[in-house]
């Protein structure tokens, strides 16, 4: 019973998790642009609606404080876009130092009574974070 409760507590992943590739952070660079670029559209036409509204003759003081509202809420989304763009970049910038290669790995075996030295392939990835 005991062996069967520690088994099945705490333990690893057994599935391992796919690896991150070149492919998948420029994606997310291209997903986290348009993002960016819809914030900064959207705050920009906030901000045009809400001066159009609130300073046009016939504006009551309600209309005045829509427009403000509308303002600000779009001075906040162009402000909001500027993180938005910079992980963009990172992201970018990621994948672009990112690299992999095959080459060749010596090892040391004992397969009975010396030493044999052999070589296998592996495969290299760096990724320059």
């Amino acid at each position: 019973m005991l062996l069967i409760l520690s088994v099945t507590s705490f333990s690893q992943q057994t599935i391992p998790s796919k690896p991150i590739t070149k492919s998948d952070f420029l994606q997310k660079s291209k997903k986290q642009k348009t993002t960016a670029w819809v914030m900064l559209g959207g705050g920009a036409s906030l901000v045009l609606i809400g001066d159009l509204i609130g300073n046009s003759k016939n504006s009551s003081f309600d209309d005045a404080g829509t427009g403000v509202i509308l303002g600000g809420i779009g001075v906040l989304s162009m402000l909001g876009s500027i993180p938005v763009f910079l992980a963009s970049g990172k992201n970018k910038r990621r994948a672009n130092a990112m690299s992999a290669s095959i080459k060749m790995e010596k090892t040391e075996v004992i397969p009975g009574n010396g030493w044999v030295h052999g070589a296998y392939p592996s495969l290299a990835i760096k990724i320059s974070l």
